[in-house]
This record gives C-alpha cells, structure tokens and sequence, in this order.
C-alpha cells in the first residue's frame, strides 16, 4: 500500500508533456472470474475441519468487483492509470449427521460450512490509446506492470447439537491471509462521452498470476473438555496461528493451499474528467 500511495504522490508531482494536465477518475463495478483451480478442486472438496466432519461445499466461480482508478494522461497516446479494487467470493454446504456427544451418548448433528475469500487488488498500468475522438469517445490497449493482491480467506464451521430437548452450539473459526500476489494483466476497453466531463467506460482484461501460500491469523473452537470429541477427534493436529493452510491431495500428502488468480475480469464504470 505506501508503494501506491508513492505512485501517486509521484504521478501528482509531475508534468504532462503534451499539454495541460489531464486527469480523470473513474468509480466501476464488473465481474472477476479467477481460476481458484486448488480451492475448488482440492480444499472444498474435502470434509474438515475435524470430526464432528462437515463435508464438501460447492465451487468458488468468481464475484462481482468494486473499484476506483485515477488515470493520467502523459502523452496524447498514452496514460498511466493507478487503481485498486476488491472482490469476495462465497460457498457453503449444511449437513446432517450423529455423533457421541458429552454423555448423552450418540445424539444428531446439523452444521454449517461457509467459506469466504477476498481479494484487495492494488495496480499501475499503461494504457495505449488506439483511437481518440476529443469529447465523442476513445479505445485503448492497457497491460498491468504492477498488480499486487492480497488474499483473505475465512472458513466457519457452526453446530448445533440436540439432546434431551437441549441444543448446544459449536464453532470451529479460523482465519488467514496471503503474504502477496502478483498478476500480470492485459486487456482492452473504451470510453463513450455522454458530456463534456463525463463518460461511460467499459474494459475487458485477462490476467495471470497467483498468491503465494496463506498463513492462519487465528485458528480456534469452541468445544469443551465436556464434549468428550477426543476419541473421535484423535491424533489430529490442529493449526497454530502461522501455521500454513494445506490440504491433503490425492497421494495423501499435504499441501500448500496456494489461490490461482488466472482469468478474465470485465468491468463497466462512470469516468469524471478534470
């Protein structure tokens, strides 16, 4: 984040060379369709986090996005654009089931798995401008040299236990974030003018790249030594803040949960020149 607040500052600092400054922002919302080939296919499909198991939940397929841009024109032909944007995605499963609880022996089960990961996106891009009509509309070419993301991820588990006319609630919370990600994205996009200092802008970009491994913030439940889950929870590890998240592949081994960003992003937004 300081390095794009630097950008800024710098691009602030300068001149253009062809003319008089020519700034614009611009507000979008659109859709990002990354790949999240590991999470999808490998942690969401596995039961967890430990017995009282809660199967698998359903594919991640992209979310909605919000954004902002600042865009400096430093040539007629070409601008440089500082940007960030963010994106969440969602997937959750309930399940039914029965195990030994406290010392009302084996009593029925539901839960429910949510998992959430976010995506705050910081870039620089250069844009390349194949067409410009003063006032009327423009398009252009853009690549991203500098895509920093950093992913969030959150995976809940909520019970609720039923014995003798009683219910008792269970949580299994953790939490857990990249240490960087980077992409490198290409695209092409235009603005229609619909006044003198407003214009509709569209933009369509693939992109690749991906987070390095997340680590856990925090890892902790909340069943008690009464619970008596020890037999079924047996010689399972339970993750300490720092820890890595992982998941077990289809050789027994653990793994890295590391999130592919790979795919396409399409947008649409209000641009307001200055």
């Amino acid at each position: 984040m300081p390095v794009f607040v630097l950008i800024l500052f710098l691009l602030g600092a300068a001149q253009p060379a062809w003319g008089a400054s020519d700034w614009n922002v611009q507000l979008f919302t659109g859709y990002n369709d990354a790949l999240l080939k590991t999470l999808n296919n490998e942690k969401l499909t596995q039961s967890g986090p430990f017995p009282p198991r809660v199967g698998g939940s359903p594919p991640i397929e992209g979310g909605p996005l919000f954004g902002i841009e600042v865009e400096w024109r430093v040539r007629r032909s070409f601008s440089l654009v500082a940007l960030t944007s963010f994106w969440e995605g969602e997937s959750s499963a309930r399940e039914s089931s029965e195990m030994r609880f406290q010392d009302f022996g084996i009593v029925p089960f539901r839960a429910d798995r949510t998992t959430r990961v976010s995506f705050n996106e910081y870039a620089l891009r250069g844009r390349y401008y194949l067409v410009d009509e003063p006032q009327r509309y423009r398009l252009y070419l853009e690549l991203g040299f500098f895509n920093q993301v950093k992913v969030t991820y959150r995976e809940d588990f909520n019970y609720v236990f039923e014995a003798n006319g009683q219910q008792f609630l269970r949580n299994v919370l953790s939490r857990a974030s990249s240490r960087g990600g980077y992409l490198v994205t290409w695209g092409i996009g235009g603005d229609y003018y619909i006044t003198r200092w407003a214009a509709i802008s569209m933009t369509a970009n693939y992109r690749l790249g991906n987070a390095v491994p997340l680590y856990y913030k925090s890892y902790r439940h909340t069943f008690l030594e009464e619970d008596a889950i020890e037999e079924a929870l047996g010689i399972t590890r339970l993750p300490d803040d720092g820890d890595p998240v992982s998941y077990v592949d289809r050789n027994s081994r653990a793994q890295f949960l590391e999130m592919e960003l790979s795919g396409w992003q399409a947008a649409v937004g209000i641009r307001i020149f200055f």
